[in-house]
C-alpha cells in the first residue's frame, strides 16, 4: 500500500474518534453511523498497513 503516510492516517483515525464524540454529544444517530463506519474502516486500513508494510 504505497503512498499512505502512517501519521496522517493516524491524524485521521484521530480526527474521526473525535466526531464520533461530538454525534454522541448532540444525538446525531445519522452521525454517528457515518463515523463510525468510516472509523472501522480506517482501523481496518491501518491494520492493512502493519501487516503488510509498504516496501521501498
Amino acid at each position: 500500500m504505497n503512498g499512505i503516510d502512517k501519521q496522517d492516517l493516524d491524524q485521521l483515525i484521530t480526527h474521526t474518534y473525535a466526531e464520533i464524540k461530538t454525534a454522541i454529544t448532540s444525538h446525531s444517530e445519522k452521525s454517528l453511523l457515518m463515523y463510525s463506519q468510516a472509523l472501522s474502516t480506517l482501523l481496518e486500513l491501518r491494520r492493512q498497513l502493519t501487516e503488510n508494510p509498504p516496501t521501498t
